[in-house]
């Protein structure tokens, strides 16, 4: 897998980077946020990374997706929706209360 960065900004009221890129695969791979992770650790190497979203490009062998780097794993949990958390294999301290 190839990692090109498209672009990055720094987004001062949350306090992260977003990172957009655009990852070629080989023939017949597919796109696992794991190992696109583990692509991008280069670029996040004093920060948390969390990929937020990753879509593949119709009818070529590329994705395009966004991944947030923040300081700590503690401020994503704060800012992030649980699905994201959870499809990154992070598990959110908060326990649910139930409403009865």
């Amino acid at each position: 897998m190839e990692i090109k960065i498209d672009s990055k900004v720094n987004d001062k009221y949350f306090d992260r980077e977003i990172i957009d890129f655009t990852a070629r695969l080989k023939s017949g791979e597919a796109a696992k946020i794991d190992e696109t992770r583990k692509a991008l650790e280069g670029e996040a190497k004093d920060g948390f990374l969390v990929i937020y979203t990753i879509k593949s490009t119709y009818g070529k062998n590329e994705v395009k997706g966004i991944a947030h780097v923040y300081k700590n794993e503690e401020m994503a949990k704060k800012i992030l929706p649980k699905y994201v958390l959870e499809k990154n294999g992070i598990k959110n301290g908060k326990e649910e209360t139930e409403r009865k």
